[in-house]
């Protein structure tokens, strides 16, 4: 990269793109090289059940509550074998655990994998990373539409996804880095918390608390009532979906010995 590219980029004030420059300019590769780097890395590739009842997530907020409500309970999903999809994830969680070695190595992240939650709303996820000192959560996105990113700036459901994290994390702004699939090139984009998205999300959570609370489930999305289309063969729940009507249901479709730990 030429001077002048390295001048225009600090000019854009980002907090990420220049210092990270300098650290790959400054290394030959990605590596650990500390133990409590180590450890981290360790605790993210750990095995685990997977296990993401009994809590709703800042991911998911804008998709179909009722899979949101079935999520929550730990109703089974339908099996699906793709293997191409499955690669897609693991592509997905290596590029991440990359940039955030990278991060704290170039001393760009404090902490990574940080754990956030608002009990009352029943609402828990995880942050891609934080830097303490400097009161920004980061975020990464790979991307296959790299170049509409960076002539109209972040997609509208990051800058959603990324408010909830705020939201719960009590932080003010977020930087989005989104990484182009094909190229490895990246375009880091500022997000600040946004009240009337703040305002939007509290009500979403309110509506699936109170499917929680009554034991009742959000009405069947209208593309999906007919049982067929794009969107409900994707579905996970497609093959429960218009079985269960209420939270009674649900106990009664799960195994006996899951009914004594269904979250209430």
């Amino acid at each position: 990269m030429s001077l002048k590219q390295h001048i225009k980029i600090a000019k854009r004030n980002t907090k990420i793109t220049p210092k990270l420059h300098a650290w790959l300019n400054n290394n030959d590769g990605v590596r650990v090289e500390d133990e409590v780097t180590a450890k981290r890395v360790l605790d993210i590739l750990a095995p685990s059940e997977h296990d993401r009842s009994g809590v709703f997530h800042p991911s998911q907020l804008y998709q179909c509550p009722r899979l949101q409500v079935f999520e929550y309970y730990g109703v089974d999903k339908r099996e699906q074998y793709n293997p191409t999809l499955r690669n897609l994830f693991n592509d997905g969680h290596f590029r991440h655990l990359r940039w955030q070695i990278m991060l704290l190595n170039a001393g760009i992240l404090t902490d990574i994998e940080v754990k956030v939650s608002i009990p009352e709303y029943r609402l828990a996820g995880s942050m891609d990373g934080v830097n303490t000192d400097e009161g920004w959560m980061f975020e990464l996105k790979g991307t296959s539409q790299y170049q509409s990113v960076v002539s109209r700036g972040a997609m509208p459901a990051h800058i959603k996804q990324v408010n909830a994290y705020l939201m719960a994390s009590g932080l003010d702004q977020a930087l989005i880095v989104y990484e182009d699939k094909l190229s490895q090139q990246w375009q880091e984009i500022e997000v600040s918390k946004d009240p009337k998205i703040v305002d939007e999300i509290e009500s979403i959570l309110q509506d699936l608390n109170r499917a929680i609370e009554t034991g009742e489930l959000p009405e069947i999305l209208d593309e999906c009532k007919d049982q067929e289309g794009a969107r409900f063969n994707r579905c996970p729940y497609g093959g429960v979906c218009h079985k269960l009507r209420n939270r009674d249901d649900i106990i009664e479709a799960l195994p006996p010995e899951r009914r004594v730990a269904i979250p209430s």
